[in-house]
């Protein structure tokens, strides 16, 4: 058998792993996670993780957070250009494949036991229903499944960089302050952790909130300002982080409806599984199905977080197992 390696390259780490089988799914051996922004390209981290993991591959697949066209991808948030030819060429891999993230997530969930999701609505499950997937952390990242006699068949999106559409006055007001700086404002710039921290600063500089602190203190600010909101000990992160929460809910209507999403929609990314608490009071779902004509529709659409941070990992590594 091949042995092969996995990888996840996101906008701000790169994590790899060796892949073996066993009778309940696949394992991952020798995972380790790089801070990418330490390096001027993956090239240097692949090289660094062979040299310490002592083992051979053969095979490898790559989920990366971007667009991927004929095997080449350039990280949406890293100045880094990956191509598979190049790749196996310098390092010596029989077959390799790249794929977008959020694809290899689509990947990854016919790996997870059913307690490594979190479910916000159970709805109404259509077995051949399409699947929606949305994942928000560094970036936005968005994908679908189709539907097709029990196959996996995902393919990507880059709808995280679509316009964003406010839902009301306020959001209005934070879309018209984006502008002003962005020219531009995508959905990424709301929904992510550099969003969370957009909207913090939009309710400081236009509406007068308190910004404390303890936000210049912070090595992660958008990490800070969830902490502080979830304790409820800062007003501002509280309401930054439920007008998060809104546009979230609202851009995850806007996927499931596009995609008519019957067989349900799948939360992940690095925001959503820490901040169950805040997903599950309701407001998440509210804002969900407020869409007049198709309330009904999307009531019925269940939705669920992954809560398993390996979940890209572990789709690289199934692509990678069957190559």
């Amino acid at each position: 058998m091949a042995s092969i390696l996995a990888g996840f390259i996101s906008g701000s780490s790169v994590e790899l792993a060796r892949v073996t089988e066993r009778k309940d799914g696949i394992r991952l051996v020798s995972h380790t996670v790089y801070n990418a922004r330490e390096f001027s390209n993956f090239e240097s981290i692949l090289r660094l993780y062979l040299k310490r993991s002592r083992a051979e591959f053969t095979v490898a697949c790559l989920g990366v957070a971007g667009p991927v066209i004929d095997e080449t991808v350039s990280p949406t948030n890293l100045p880094w250009r990956l191509t598979s030819e190049d790749i196996k060429r310098e390092f010596g891999f029989r077959k390799i494949r790249l794929i977008n993230d959020v694809v290899a997530t689509a990947h990854g969930l016919s790996q997870l036991s059913p307690e490594k999701f979190y479910t916000i609505n159970r709805g109404t499950k259509d077995a051949k229903g399409n699947v929606g997937l949305i994942a928000a952390g560094t970036g936005l990242g968005e994908a679908m499944i189709m539907a097709d006699t029990g196959r996996i068949l995902p393919f990507p999106s880059e709808g995280g960089h679509c316009d964003f559409a406010p839902g009301n006055q306020l959001e209005t007001e934070l879309w018209q302050y984006l502008y002003s700086e962005l020219g531009r404002v995508e959905v990424e710039d709301i929904v992510s952790f550099r969003g969370l921290e957009n909207i913090f600063g939009f309710l400081v500089d236009m509406h007068g909130c308190r910004r404390g602190a303890w936000l210049d203190k912070a090595e992660d600010r958008a990490a800070m300002i969830i902490e502080m909101a979830l304790s409820g000990k800062d007003e501002t992160a509280v309401r930054a982080l439920d007008i998060f929460v809104d546009c979230h809910a609202s851009e995850t209507a806007n996927l499931a409806l596009k995609g008519m999403t019957l067989g349900g929609i799948y939360i992940g990314g690095h925001i959503a599984p820490g901040i169950l608490t805040v997903l599950d009071k309701g407001r998440f779902m509210r804002r969900f199905v407020k869409r007049g004509k198709m309330e009904t529709l999307l009531s019925q659409i269940p939705v669920g977080v992954i809560i398993e941070e390996r979940t890209p990992l572990l789709g690289a590594a199934a692509v990678g197992m069957s190559l």
